[in-house]
């Protein structure tokens, strides 16, 4: 699925650069490299951290803390998701916590109505992780480098709105759920065996603390470093080769795995966004709105559902790069003084039209692959199967409360 979509964006951009003759050379001397720069090294400094073991130590100690129960699971490993994803990009995030969330499941005596929710929102909450943070994944990475907003006042206004909307989803989903009545004996069981699997895992919390104060410092260089000065990316490169001289130093294993299929595809999405938007009709189409819209809350508003909807057919990375241009263009009129809002205005939409089909989310069916893949059964031994037709009722419930939550603050703040 991602080969075909990297190949038909790649296609599609060429083919529309020959129509509107616009040279490829041209194309690729504004190409974003800072975000693919970016989103790589991040994904090899989470595995740097992820070899220090404390994902899975954070997991056991949710299972143990929650002694099984399916809706403090739900709630506490959705929880879990969220801050992850605010760090790193959620594919990563996601390829992180599934192992433990599997052992555990697999456990437990559930029902497809359970993995079904359970699923359903750590897919959102993935999302909302992802938007939460300038670094959490691709659209804000974009937002980030666009020019639009700063590294701080992307932060200081975003995080706080989806940790709203995250806490929203959680007890949404967590409601859904209903609480067990039996003794527990099979939790507890649950829970042992997980312990079991995991117990001559030792956390390097000597590498994890000097790994934590570089990320720190990485975000306030982000944060108060002027980008002309030292652009984001390059900020990066110096706090992930300070991350592998800790590594070296410490004697931990260093294997620097990246999922190559997904940087593609990235890349493509931001080809075709460049190519779309060297042909002038997305500044066409920004002209067009605030000609037509006065009212620069309603302006604002309309966009964003345009956007959700258009991120929710065609997904995140699409979305992201081909109404970035749009966005960029209403920050440079009259909607300036509020940049850093419609900075997160933009995120927001595309955040929840990224939850509304599978296809729309960027870990969406790599999550689908793996919960299919691990066999996972109800108490009747019959597998469970979780797909496009599974989520998409619980999609329209995930897209639904973020959009609403996102145009409530916006109706607020603007």
């Amino acid at each position: 699925m991602m080969n075909s979509i990297t190949a038909i964006m790649f296609i599609l951009g060429n083919m529309i650069a020959l129509l509107f003759k616009i040279p490829v050379k041209s194309v690729m001397s504004r190409y974003s490299y800072d975000v693919l720069v970016i989103l790589i090294l991040m994904e090899l400094f989470t595995n740097l951290v992820a070899e220090t073991g404390i994902m899975q130590f954070l997991a056991i100690k949710i299972a143990e803390f929650s002694k099984g129960q399916k809706r403090l699971c739900l709630m506490m490993f959705g929880g879990m998701m969220f801050l992850i994803s605010s760090c790193l990009n959620n594919i990563t995030a996601v390829m992180l916590i599934l192992p433990v969330i599997f052992v555990l499941l697999k456990s437990l005596e559930i029902d497809r109505k359970y993995i079904c929710v359970f699923f359903a929102a750590i897919l959102a909450l993935s999302n909302t992780g992802g938007a939460a943070s300038p670094v959490g994944d691709f659209p804000a990475i974009v937002i980030m480098t666009s020019g639009i907003t700063s590294f701080i006042g992307y932060l200081t206004h975003a995080f706080g709105v989806f940790v709203f909307t995250s806490v929203v989803l959680i007890a949404v989903w967590g409601m859904y759920v209903k609480r067990e009545k039996d003794d527990g004996a099979v939790r507890s069981l649950a829970v042992s065996n997980l312990k079991s699997q995991y117990k001559n895992m030792e956390v390097r919390f000597d590498v994890l603390k000097w790994l934590g104060m570089e990320f720190i410092g990485m975000f306030l260089a982000w944060s108060f470093v002027p980008q002309e000065i030292i652009p984001p990316e390059i900020i990066a490169v110096l706090g992930y080769v300070v991350a592998m001289i800790i590594c070296l130093v410490k004697k931990i294993k260093m294997d620097q795995m990246i999922d190559f299929k997904s940087v593609l595809t990235i890349a493509s999405f931001l080809f075709f966004a460049q190519v779309i938007s060297q042909t002038g009709i997305l500044n066409m189409a920004a002209a067009y709105l605030q000609s037509n819209i006065e009212n620069p809350k309603l302006l604002v508003m309309a966009i964003m559902i345009i956007t959700s909807l258009v991120a929710g057919v065609f997904s995140a990375g699409p979305a992201t790069a081909a109404m970035m241009p749009v966005i960029v263009e209403i920050c440079n009129g009259p909607l300036g003084a509020v940049s850093d809002w419609i900075a997160v205005a933009y995120a927001a939409a595309i955040c929840s039209g990224s939850s509304l089909f599978m296809w729309s989310a960027t870990a969406g069916f790599i999550l689908s692959g793996k919960v299919n893949a691990v066999g996972i059964e109800e108490e009747n031994g019959k597998k469970v199967v979780w797909g496009v037709g599974q989520y998409l009722k619980y999609g329209f419930v995930n897209y639904a409360i973020q959009l609403l939550i996102a145009l409530g603050v916006m109706a607020i703040v603007l």
